[in-house]
C-alpha cells in the first residue's frame, strides 16, 4: 500500500497593506461593538433598576431588544438588579 505524502512546506507570505489595514479596521469594529453591547445591556439594567415593576420577560418580548430571556436574565445578575417586587412602589406607608 503506498504511503501518503508528507505535509508540503508552506511559504512564508507578508499581508499587503490593504489586507493589514483591513483586519486592523475590522479589530477596532469589535472592539467598538463590545462597548456599546456593554453601553445597551446597562441601559436595560437601569430600566429594570428604575420601574420595579416591570418584568424581565416584558423585556425580551419588545421587539426591539435584540436579547431573548436567557441573557436579559444574565443582565439582571451582572448588574445586579433586585428582585422585582410587584406593586411594592404602589403601597402607601399606611
Amino acid at each position: 500500500m503506498p504511503r501518503k505524502p508528507g505535509a508540503q512546506p508552506q511559504p512564508d507570505h507578508k499581508l499587503s497593506d490593504a489586507a493589514r489595514d483591513a483586519i486592523r479596521a475590522w479589530n477596532e469594529h469589535v472592539a467598538k461593538e463590545e462597548e456599546l453591547r456593554e453601553a445597551a445591556q446597562n441601559a436595560l439594567a437601569d430600566e429594570l433598576k428604575a420601574n420595579p415593576d416591570l418584568p424581565v420577560a416584558a423585556l425580551a418580548k419588545n421587539p426591539d431588544v435584540p436579547w431573548g430571556i436567557g441573557t436579559l436574565w444574565n443582565i439582571v445578575a451582572k448588574y445586579d438588579v433586585p428582585a422585582r417586587q410587584p406593586n411594592k412602589a404602589k403601597r402607601t406607608e399606611s
